[in-house]
């Protein structure tokens, strides 16, 4: 960036009095006067026309600060725009993502809950099976054995009254032969009786 005239006429003053003899046993130099004097006329001249350019050019910056730090600004409220809009659509997304799971969770513990009653309703009406198939046997081996027990003594009673009537029909015979030998003996009797008396 080039110097303003202001700042070159500056240099040169600071120049000129580097450049001058020192005077001994103090802090002071010997300089040329009318030069030192038009150097500062030249930059009283021209100072007011450096000022305003050096003004144009804070201003200048300042415009340019000020559009940057818009820029800036804006730039900033897009990215964080941006990021709440990906914020907000990612906690959508987390959040159907967790209701689908809850509701696909619930929907397998339905099912996992239905199988199981479904499966315990089961298993009761094969207990309930079993155990009416168990009395149905049990029953069955109660009435055969009450048959048999009633078969033996039908039995039983059948032998006695056969006994008793073969008993009875012996005891009629026995009583018939005899009837029958004493009416044999007494018919041998008359007829001994009859051969006797010729």
């Amino acid at each position: 960036m080039s110097q303003t005239p202001v700042f070159m006429y500056l240099e040169e003053l600071m120049d000129h009095i580097a450049a001058g003899k020192r005077i001994p046993l103090s802090n002071m130099v010997m300089v040329d006067k009318e030069r030192c004097r038009q150097l500062l006329e030249e930059i009283r001249d021209h100072f007011p026309t450096d000022m305003n350019a050096a003004q144009s050019v804070i201003e200048n910056q300042k415009n340019i600060i000020n559009e940057a730090r818009n820029m800036a600004e804006q730039t900033r409220n897009d990215a964080n725009q941006r990021a709440s809009r990906a914020v907000n659509e990612a906690n959508t997304q987390a959040q159907n993502t967790v209701a689908a799971a809850n509701k696909q969770a619930q929907a397998m513990m339905a099912d996992a809950k239905e199988k199981a009653r479904q499966m315990v309703i089961d298993a009761e009406n094969r207990a309930k099976q079993l155990i009416s198939e168990q009395e149905v046997v049990t029953r069955a081996r109660m009435e055969v054995d009450e048959i048999r027990q009633n078969t033996q003594e039908e039995v039983g009673k059948l032998y006695q009254d056969v006994y008793a009537h073969i008993d009875e029909v012996l005891a009629q015979l026995d009583r018939s032969i005899s009837e029958k030998l004493t009416d044999i003996r007494m018919t041998r009797q008359q007829i001994d009786q009859s051969i006797s008396q010729r």
